[in-house]
C-alpha cells in the first residue's frame, strides 16, 4: 500500500463523514460500557475516567509546557479530602464542591508553582517528588485539626451517595444491578468531556499558544514578548486545579478517601499513563487513563504455566509482567498509543488542507494513482479480513483463557473499523472507473470494488444490528428493574434492585449482584429479608448480567421486537448496498470533466 486508501479535502463531504463516523463510534462505545460490562467492571471504568483527568493535569505541565513535574498525586489528594470534608462535615452536595475544589487546587498550585519556577529539569522533578512523598504524612498530623478533617491514618468515609433522580431513568444502564455504578459513570464521563473541551479550547487560544511556545523554545518565546513567569505559574496552577478536580471525582466514585491512596506510586502511574498514552496530546490522556487501570488489572489476572514456574499476576513477578508490557510499548510505540493510532490512520486516509480560497493546496486529481491503482485490491483484503477475524474471535472466545479472550475481543472489534473503510474505498474506486481513470483495469477494479463494497455493507449492517439489540436490551432490563418491587412489613413499597445493592455493600461482597444472590444471602435490608429481595429482583438481575459478545446479534434472547427490528435493519442496509454496488453499471453516466478532478475526494 504505497499511498493512503482515501484522499479527501479538508472539510469536504467524505472528510465530514469520516469524522462523524469516528465520533459515532466513540459515542457508541460510551453507551455500551454501562450496558455490557458487569458492575465491578463499570467501577474500573469509572476509575479510568478519574485518571484521564489526572493524566491530563500532568499533561498540561509536562506535555504542553515542557516542565518535569511528578507530584500531581498530592493535588488529587487535596481535592479528594476537601470534597470529603465539605460533603461529610458541611453537608454540601458534590456539585456545590466543584468550584471550591478547583479554586483550592488553583491557589495551592500558585503557592507551589512560584518557588518551583526557580528550578528546572531534574531539580523541578525532585521538588515535586518530595511534594508527592510528603503528602500522605501531612494528612495524618493532629495540628490545626487536620487529622479530624481527613480521618487520619484510617481515612474518611463519605456516606453521601450520588442518587439518581427520577427524570434520569432514560440513561442507559442506570436501572438494574448496574444502576449505582452506571449513574456515577455518566456523571464522570460528562465531567471528562467538559474538561477535555475546555483544555482543547485553552490550548487553541492565545495563552495556550504561548504555553506551547515556551515548551518548544523558551528563549524564543521570551524574545517574542511571552511573559514566562506568569504563563508558567498560571499553567501550573491550572494543572493543579485539574488534579484537584480529579480528586473530587475519586471521592465521588469511591465514597472513601485515605492518605495511602495518594502516594508517590499514584504519581508514577500518572506518568506511565502520560507516556504510554501520548505526551502533548489530548487523546493521550484518554488512552493513558484506560491503560493504567485496565492493563494493570489484566496483568494481575494473568496466569502462565512455564513448567518449572507458574507466572502468576498475583505472585512476586506481577510487576514484571506490567514492566514487560511497558518495554514493548517503548520499542513499538515510542510516541504512545495516540501517535500509533495517528500513524495507522495516515495509512488509511490523507486529508488535503485548503488554501485561504477554500481550494486544495494541490489538485486532487494529482493524488489519484491512475490505472496502476491497487486500492480496490486492498479493499477486497480488508473486506475478507473482517469476517475471518470475526470467526477467529468467536472460536477463541470459547477458550477459557484471559489472554486469548482479550485477543479475541480485539479481533472481533476489528470488523467495526474495517467495514466503513471498505465501503468508502469501494465507492471511490467505482467513481474512478466512471471517470475513466482505471484504463484497461477498469473491469477488474469495478468487480473488486463491488464485491468489497457488498462485504463492507454486510459488516456495517452487522454493527448496526448489534447496536440496535443492545439498545433494546437496555430498555428490556430497565422495564424489569422498574417492575421489581415488593412490600415490606410496614406496607411500604420497596424497589428490590437498590435494596439488593445495599445488601451487597453491607456484606462487603466483591462480585456481581447475581453472584451475591446465588450464595443464599442472609440478613435484612429495608425491613425485608435479603433472600426475598433476591427472588423479586432475579429476572432483572439475570437480564442485566447476560453476557453479550460482539459476535452475537442477539436474536430473540430479549424480545420479539429485537428480532423484528434487527431483520428490518439488516434487510434495509443490504438492499441499499446491493443496489449501489451490484446493480449499478460503473461505465455508464461518466462524470463530467469538471468532476473528474475531485475523484477520491468528497463531492460537496
Amino acid at each position: 500500500m504505497s499511498s493512503p486508501l482515501l484522499i479527501v479535502e479538508k472539510g469536504g463531504t467524505q472528510h465530514r463523514q469520516w469524522r462523524f463516523l469516528g465520533w459515532g463510534y466513540a459515542v457508541a462505545l460510551a453507551v455500551l460500557v454501562p450496558l455490557v460490562l458487569q458492575p465491578f467492571e463499570i467501577g474500573k471504568m469509572n476509575r479510568a475516567l478519574v485518571l484521564m483527568v489526572a493524566v491530563l493535569a500532568v499533561n498540561l505541565v509536562v506535555g504542553f509546557n515542557g516542565m518535569l513535574a511528578l507530584g500531581h498525586s498530592a493535588f488529587m489528594g487535596i481535592g479528594a479530602f476537601v470534597t470529603a470534608s465539605m460533603v461529610q462535615d458541611e453537608l454540601w452536595d458534590y456539585w456545590m464542591v466543584i468550584p471550591i475544589a478547583v479554586i483550592v487546587g488553583f491557589a495551592i498550585g500558585i503557592v507551589v508553582g512560584l518557588p518551583a519556577l526557580r528550578v528546572k529539569g531534574l531539580y523541578l522533578a525532585l521538588v515535586t517528588i518530595a511534594q508527592a512523598a510528603v503528602f500522605p504524612t501531612l494528612v495524618n498530623i493532629d495540628e490545626l485539626g487536620i487529622a479530624r478533617r481527613t480521618g487520619g491514618p484510617n481515612g474518611r468515609d463519605v456516606i453521601e451517595e450520588v442518587d439518581r433522580p427520577g427524570f434520569m431513568e432514560w440513561l442507559p444502564g442506570v436501572d438494574g444491578a448496574r444502576g449505582a455504578n452506571a449513574y456515577r459513570y455518566w456523571i464522570l464521563l460528562l465531567m471528562v468531556v467538559v474538561v477535555l473541551a475546555l483544555v482543547r479550547n485553552i490550548m487553541s487560544s492565545r495563552p495556550g499558544r504561548a504555553v506551547l511556545a515556551i515548551r518548544d523554545n523558551e528563549a524564543g518565546a521570551a524574545v517574542y514578548g511571552v511573559n514566562l513567569p506568569m504563563y508558567k505559574t498560571v499553567n501550573f496552577a491550572l494543572s493543579a486545579s485539574l488534579g484537584s478536580l480529579a480528586g473530587l471525582m475519586w471521592c465521588l466514585d469511591k465514597g472513601f478517601v485515605a492518605g495511602q491512596d495518594f502516594t508517590f506510586l499514584l504519581a508514577v502511574d500518572l506518568i506511565i499513563g502520560l507516556v504510554i498514552g501520548g505526551v502533548g496530546t489530548l487523546q493521550g490522556s484518554v488512552f493513558g487513563g484506560l491503560f493504567v487501570v485496565w492493563v494493570r488489572d489484566l496483568t494481575k489476572r494473568i496466569s502462565i504455566p512455564l513448567g518449572f514456574y507458574n507466572l502468576d499476576g498475583d505472585g512476586p513477578l506481577s510487576a514484571a509482567i506490567f514492566g514487560l508490557i511497558l518495554i514493548l510499548f517503548t520499542f513499538f510505540a515510542p510516541g504512545g498509543i495516540a501517535s500509533m493510532i495517528t500513524a495507522i490512520q495516515k495509512k488509511i486516509i490523507q486529508v488535503v488542507p485548503l488554501t485561504p480560497d477554500d481550494e486544495p493546496v494541490s489538485p486532487m486529481a494529482g493524488f489519484d494513482p491512475g490505472p496502476e491503482s491497487n486500492r480496490s485490491m486492498w479493499a477486497m483484503r480488508f473486506a475478507v479480513a473482517g469476517p475471518v477475524l470475526l470467526i477467529i474471535g468467536w472460536v477463541l472466545m470459547n477458550l477459557d483463557n484471559l489472554i486469548v479472550g482479550t485477543l479475541a475481543f480485539g479481533l472481533r472489534f476489528a470488523i467495526v473499523v474495517l467495514a466503513p473503510v471498505v465501503v468508502f474505498v469501494s465507492m471511490n474506486e467505482l467513481r474512478a472507473v466512471k471517470a475513466g481513470l482505471r484504463g484497461d483495469n477498469a473491469d477488474k477494479v469495478a468487480s473488486q470494488a463491488k464485491i468489497a463494497g457488498v462485504l463492507g455493507v454486510l459488516g456495517f449492517a452487522y454493527v448496526q444490528t448489534f447496536a440496535l439489540n443492545i439498545a433494546l436490551r437496555a430498555h428490556h432490563v430497565s422495564h424489569l428493574a422498574r417492575e421489581a418491587v415488593t412490600l415490606n412489613r410496614d406496607g411500604n413499597e420497596i424497589q428490590a434492585i437498590p435494596a439488593v445493592t445495599e445488601a451487597l455493600k453491607s456484606h462487603d461482597f466483591k462480585g456481581s449482584a447475581g453472584d451475591f444472590c446465588a450464595t443464599f444471602p442472609t440478613g435484612e435490608v429495608a425491613n425485608l429479608d435479603v433472600a426475598t429481595l433476591c427472588d423479586v429482583s432475579q429476572p432483572a438481575i439475570n437480564a442485566s448480567e447476560t453476557s453479550v459478545g460482539f459476535w452475537l446479534v442477539g436474536w430473540p434472547t430479549q424480545s420479539v421486537l429485537a428480532m423484528v427490528l434487527s431483520v428490518i435493519a439488516i434487510v434495509a442496509i443490504v438492499v441499499i448496498g446491493l443496489k449501489f454496488f451490484v446493480f449499478s453499471d460503473p461505465k455508464q453516466d461518466a462524470e463530467a470533466p469538471s468532476e473528474t478532478a475531485s475523484v477520491g475526494a468528497s463531492s460537496d
